[in-house]
């Protein structure tokens, strides 16, 4: 700055203009100024453009600088810009990092691409420090659930009866059939049994519905198959106690009570009242025509957790020798690996199984339709 050099002779006169008493000194060059004018003359340009954009870049980067304080000091500066051409450009050397947590400005979903997603100490590894806190903070205030998607039971369909139906109707049906689980293919009734089924059957069967259809809202639609079906036992007495019921309502009414009392789950009257519309509606079916539909999904499903809590008790291994090799998120969060849960009976699965099955065979011959005969 060969034009404006600071004044030690006479430090009462303004440097730049050399008329007015000083008032102030440049923070940079130290050279004496009277006014905001003087300061930003073209004198003293080089100066304070350069005091500017060390000012700006200093806050952008402050470890406190959150986007709302940014986009604030963005403002500021188009409103200097308007005022006096201030190229921001110039002044903000953006930097995307600033971003990222750590340092570290890859996205999440690419550092968890290719990780097994069930592996919870190879997903905690993936995370950032605040990523970390962040989640132990939402564990601390009952909050993870907040973040969750709220799962859509695939059973909430109906298509009502109509005197003009519409053209596309079939194909609707369907596309919402193809959201149901698969069903399993079971033999005959007939081929099973020589005897009358028992007239307590269909409420039975309500039985295991009404408990289906808790577990699953209850797991927000994905079960871990030997979690699920230890809290299924829990509160379906037909499976776990073969428990007859005389009376459908009785039926639902078992599950909602054994909720209450379950030391397995938690709930409240909202949960088991939306449970009691949901075994409504998983008997009323998609359709009248195809009314037994959603029971047959229903108990397809309940045969395929079933089937793979089995699989999954046989090969598990209880080696308590393993605890010390365990990860930071095992240490952090030992009940993850369901080491708290009671031990599932293998034995009473496999009559659970057949039971289930022997259900699905009667409804592919009868129906749930409680005004018809039993």
């Amino acid at each position: 700055m060969s034009e404006v050099k600071p004044s030690k002779i006479n430090q009462n006169v303004c440097g730049i203009c050399n008329e007015n008493q000083s008032k102030y000194c440049c923070p940079r060059c130290e050279i004496f100024y009277c006014c905001l004018d003087c300061y930003k003359s073209e004198k003293h340009s080089q100066c304070s453009e350069s005091f500017y954009r060390e000012c700006v870049k200093n806050e952008l980067t402050a470890n406190n600088a959150d986007e709302e304080s940014r986009n604030k000091m963005i403002d500021i500066l188009k409103h200097m810009q308007d005022e006096d051409n201030i190229d921001i450009e110039d002044l903000v050397e953006y930097d995307d990092s600033l971003d990222s947590d750590d340092g570290n400005d890859v996205e999440l979903e690419e550092r968890l691409k290719g990780l097994n997603l069930d592996d919870a100490d190879a997903v905690w590894s993936a995370l950032t420090e605040d990523e970390r806190n962040e989640f132990e903070a939402l564990l601390n205030q009952g909050d993870v659930g907040s973040i969750l998607p709220q799962w859509q039971p695939w059973w909430m369909y109906y298509r009502e009866r109509k005197i003009v139906e519409e053209v596309d109707r079939e194909d609707k049906d369907i596309d919402v059939l193809k959201k149901c689980p698969d069903l399993k293919s079971v033999p005959k009734f007939e081929s099973l049994v020589t005897v009358p089924p028992s007239p307590a059957i269909k409420n039975n069967i309500t039985n295991v519905l009404a408990s289906y259809a808790f577990i699953m809202r209850y797991f927000n639609g994905e079960i871990e198959p030997v979690e699920g079906a230890l809290c299924l036992l829990n509160i379906c007495a037909n499976l776990d106690s073969n428990t007859n019921f005389e009376d459908p309502a009785i039926a639902v009414e078992s599950v909602a009570q054994k909720c209450l009392q379950s030391v397995l789950v938690e709930t409240d009257e909202v949960s088991l009242n939306v449970m009691k519309q949901d075994t409504f509606l998983l008997i009323r079916g998609p359709s009248e025509e195809n009314s037994k539909y959603y029971c047959k999904a229903a108990l397809s499903h309940l045969d395929y957790i079933l089937s793979k809590a089995k699989q999954e008790q046989k090969t598990k291994t209880l080696d308590s020798s393993n605890a010390k090799d365990k990860t930071a998120f095992s240490r952090k969060f030992p009940d993850h690996d369901k080491g708290h849960l009671p031990s599932l009976d293998i034995s009473k699965v496999k009559k659970c199984i057949k039971k289930v099955e022997y259900y699905l065979s009667y409804i592919e011959s009868f129906d749930m339709d409680f005004e018809s005969n039993k």
